[in-house]
C-alpha cells in the first residue's frame, strides 16, 4: 500500500511539473495564458441544434482528447453540456496542430471557432478553424475525469465534486431552482422579502444554543442568530402584513445526517391569519416546490414511495404519543412525573434538568416520529414546548402550532399562530429564564424590546419556518445533509488527522 501511494505521489509530481512546463511554453511563445476576455456566440447545447456548415464560436473546458494521426478528437464542456471538437492539421496548420498536441492539457479552457458537421458515427461536432487558450490549468481534473468517489474529498473540495459528479451538479441546480420558486410563490401572494440582523444582541425565535462572537468597537458580545422570528414580528408590529426572509441561521449543535450548525431557512409571517391558514397554504406550496425539483407528487424516498398529494392528515402531538408510546401525557401533569415515565420508557437522552415540555418532546421523538412516512401535520403542542405560540382558546394547556413531518419523522416546517399577548409572552420569557437558571442551555433569553414592541400592538399573525437544506435533501433523496449544502461545516483537515 505504501509503495502504491509513493508511486501515485511521484506520478502526481511529474504531471504537475509537465503542466508548469506547458505554461512556460505558452509564455515563451508570447501567448497570454489568462486573458481577461473571451468571445462566444452560442453555448454548447445551442451549438448542438445548429445546421451542418454553420459557423460557431463556443467556450468551455477541455475534458477529453484522442489523437488519430493528423486529427485530434476532443470534447469541450460548458454549463449546458459537452460537444465534440475536432482539430485537423489541414484546417489549422501543422505548426498550430503540433503546438496544441504538445501544450494543451485536459482541464484547460478554450475558445474555439469552426463549423458544425456530423461524423461518420453520427456525432454532432465542430471542425475547428481557430482556437485560443483562455485559462491554463495547473492541476489535473479528479481521477482523470472518471469521477470522484472519496466522500471527504467531495465535501472538502466541492469544486472537484461538481466537476466530476453530474449528480452533485444536479442537486446544486435543483436547490437553486427551488429557492427561486419559493420567492416566486410568496411574491405572487403579496409578501415582501426583507432582511433582519444576523448579528444580534439577544438571540431568540427557537430553542437552541447560540454561537457567540465579540464586537471590538462596541466592546460587546453578539450572537449569530438562531432564527429571524422576533425581528420579523417587529415588522408586523410596524405595519407590514406579509413578510418573508430567506437566509442563514446558526445553532451551536451537533452535526449529523440532518443537522449542520449553519443552515438556510425561509421564515414568513402573515397578519390576520392563523395556523390553519398556514396549513392550507403549505398544501399549495409543497406541490409547487416538488414540481420545481422535477418530481411528481408520488416518488421514492429512502426506498419507500411517499405520497405528497394534499390534503395531509392533522393529528395532535398528544394523540401520536398515545398511539406509539401508549401513555397519555395529561396523566403526567408536572416535570417530575413526566421525567419518571420517560425514564421508565427508556427514552434516549433525557435530562433531569429539562422542563415538562422538553421531556414530552423527547418521548414524542423517541416513539412517534420514527413511525411517520407520508406527510402529516402534527398539531397542538404543549404550551411549555412553544414559548412563542398562541394558546388554544378551548384548551390553554396547548398552543396553535404544527410541524409538517414525513419519512421517519423528518421535520419540513414548524409554524404557529403567533403569541401577541404581551403579558402572556412576558410570563413565558420568565419561565424560559427559570429553565436556564436550572441548567437548560437551549432556552430563550428575556427580550425586553420585543415585549415593548408587542405592547404597541401586533395583530393576529401566523408564522412559519422551513429548512431549505432539509427540503432539498428530501426532494433529491439524499442520505446526508452535506450532499445538499455546497460547503458544509467540517472539522479542519489538519485537526481531523490528529484524531
Amino acid at each position: 500500500m505504501n509503495d502504491l501511494k509513493t508511486t501515485r505521489d511521484s506520478d502526481k509530481l511529474k504531471e504537475d511539473a509537465i503542466r508548469l512546463e506547458h505554461l512556460a511554453n505558452f509564455k515563451n511563445a508570447g501567448i497570454e495564458t489568462y486573458p481577461s476576455y473571451c468571445e462566444h456566440d452560442q453555448n454548447v447545447k445551442e451549438a448542438h441544434g445548429l445546421a451542418e456548415g454553420t459557423s460557431v464560436t463556443v467556450v468551455g473546458r477541455l475534458i477529453s482528447r484522442r489523437e488519430m494521426g493528423k486529427l485530434c478528437f476532443c470534447h469541450l464542456k460548458d454549463d449546458s453540456g459537452k460537444i465534440q471538437i475536432v482539430f485537423s492539421a489541414k484546417e489549422i496548420g501543422t505548426e498550430d496542430f503540433k503546438f496544441f498536441l504538445k501544450n494543451f492539457d485536459i482541464g484547460d479552457f478554450l475558445q474555439i471557432s469552426g463549423t458544425i458537421f456530423t461524423t461518420h458515427k453520427g456525432e454532432i461536432s465542430i471542425l475547428i478553424k481557430t482556437y485560443r487558450l483562455i485559462a491554463k490549468t495547473l492541476l489535473p481534473l479528479p481521477e482523470k475525469w472518471h469521477g470522484l468517489s472519496n466522500v471527504e474529498t467531495r465535501y472538502r473540495q466541492r469544486y472537484l465534486d461538481l466537476l466530476a459528479n453530474e449528480e452533485s451538479m444536479r442537486i446544486a441546480k435543483t436547490r437553486s431552482l427551488l429557492v427561486r420558486e419559493l420567492r416566486t410563490f410568496f411574491d405572487e401572494r403579496g409578501f415582501y422579502e426583507v432582511e433582519t440582523p444576523v448579528l444580534q444582541t439577544l438571540y431568540g425565535g427557537a430553542l437552541a444554543k447560540p454561537f457567540v462572537t465579540h464586537h471590538h468597537a462596541l466592546d460587546i458580545d453578539l450572537y449569530l442568530r438562531i432564527a429571524p422570528e422576533l425581528y420579523l414580528k417587529r415588522l408586523i408590529v410596524g405595519g407590514f402584513e406579509k413578510v418573508y426572509e430567506i437566509g442563514k441561521c446558526f445553532r451551536n449543535e451537533g452535526i449529523d445526517n440532518n443537522h449542520n450548525p449553519e443552515f438556510t431557512q425561509i421564515e414568513f409571517y402573515w397578519a390576520y391569519a392563523n395556523y390553519t391558514d398556514l396549513m392550507d397554504l403549505v398544501e399549495k406550496l409543497l406541490p409547487r416546490l416538488i414540481a420545481s425539483a422535477g418530481r411528481s407528487l408520488r416518488f421514492p424516498i429512502a426506498g419507500q414511495e411517499i405520497d405528497f398529494t394534499p390534503p395531509y392528515p392533522r393529528i395532535t402531538m398528544r394523540e401520536l404519543i398515545k398511539k406509539y408510546a401508549k401513555i397519555d401525557i395529561e396523566e403526567y401533569p408536572d416535570q417530575k412525573s413526566i421525567f419518571e415515565i420517560a425514564k421508565k420508557l427508556k427514552v434516549d437522552g433525557i435530562e433531569k434538568t429539562s422542563d415538562r415540555g422538553r421531556l414530552i418532546d423527547d418521548i414524542y421523538k423517541h416513539f412517534a416520529r420514527p413511525q411517520i412516512a407520508n406527510p402529516i401535520f402534527v398539531i397542538d403542542h404543549p404550551v411549555e414546548l412553544s414559548p412563542l405560540a398562541k394558546r388554544k382558546t378551548d384548551d390553554p394547556r396547548y398552543v396553535e402550532r404544527f410541524q409538517l413531518l414525513c419519512v421517519g419523522g423528518n421535520e419540513l416546517c414548524n409554524a404557529f399562530s403567533e403569541l401577541n399577548d404581551p403579558l402572556d409572552q412576558e410570563e413565558r420569557f420568565r419561565a424560559q429564564a427559570a429553565n436556564r437558571a436550572a441548567g437548560d442551555e437551549e432556552t430563550m433569553p428575556y427580550d425586553e424590546d420585543y415585549i415593548t414592541a408587542l405592547k404597541h400592538g401586533m395583530p393576529p399573525t401566523a408564522g412559519l419556518g422551513m429548512g431549505i437544506d432539509r427540503l432539498v435533501k428530501l426532494l433529491v433523496d439524499a442520505g446526508n445533509l452535506k450532499e445538499v449544502i455546497l460547503f458544509p461545516t467540517l472539522r479542519p483537515e489538519n485537526e481531523r488527522k490528529k484524531i
